[in-house]
């Protein structure tokens, strides 16, 4: 890293700058790499764009670049695009965030699917249409996003290719993991004097709970079959209810 600072962040399901839609944790190794990659897929209200964040951990990573505008940092994240923000400025029509009832069609990656405008099909999908600053009742984009990504979830998942920007290509993939018991974790370094810093630390440490535990038993095993949590599942977005609020 030659000496750069490092910003290394762990899966966020509520970050108030990104609409959680889909979701996996994908796991590598061999008898003495291992790496795990945090997937989330959904719209980033900053970006203006339909996405996937890629949040990579392990011994053996490679290239990490330093944010455009963080050239003194590296970090552990990378995005895919998945929807423009161009196309998403077609579907608005300038209504910010709300999607024109004109707009039949939006492109996610190079496919062209089609537009779903009936609130009851969200509804009944569990997926509330934003209903503040919104008197037509249109769709907004981050539920188009959700919905999209229920009814096509392959395209909103990252390809091989994708996920391996920063595993070595010769690592042997274990498995996916779609279902887990999550919980929130963050570690913040906080400067106390212009040299000096502390780490604040909120939530739950991922290695005090099942779900990692299990995790790093398969990565030393490569035994998949171990793979049998009894925490219930609850990386679902409509768990995490706060994530894009500012």
């Amino acid at each position: 890293m030659g000496g750069q600072e490092t910003y290394h962040s762990f899966i966020d399901f509520e970050h108030p700058y990104f609409y959680t839609a889909g979701s996996r944790l994908t796991l590598f190794a061999d008898k003495k790499r291992w790496a795990i990659v945090f997937e989330k897929s959904g719209y980033g209200n900053r970006s203006y764009q339909g996405e996937i964040e890629l949040s990579y951990f392990g011994n053996c990573l490679t290239n990490f670049h330093s944010p455009a505008d963080l050239p003194d940092m590296t970090s552990n994240v990378k995005w895919v695009t998945l929807i423009t923000d161009k196309e998403l400025q077609r579907l608005s029509e300038d209504s910010g965030d709300l999607v024109s009832k004109n707009v039949q069609k939006i492109r996610v990656r190079d496919s062209i699917l089609d537009i779903e405008h009936d609130k009851k099909v969200y509804e009944k999908n569990a997926i509330q249409i934003r209903s503040f600053d919104n008197p037509d009742s249109l769709i907004d984009v981050p539920s188009l996003v959700r919905y999209l990504q229920e009814q096509h979830p392959n395209l909103f998942f990252a390809t091989d290719n994708e996920l391996r920007e920063c595993v070595p290509s010769d690592l042997p993939m274990l498995m996916h993991i779609d279902q887990w018991h999550h919980k929130t974790y963050s570690r913040d370094k906080h400067m106390t004097s212009p040299t000096d810093f502390t780490y604040e630390i909120d939530g739950t440490s991922p290695n005090e709970y099942e779900t990692y535990k299990i995790i790093a038993d398969i990565l030393v095993s490569k035994n998949i079959s171990l793979w049998k949590p009894s925490l219930k599942p609850n990386n679902n977005w409509r768990n995490w209810p706060h994530g894009g609020e500012l």
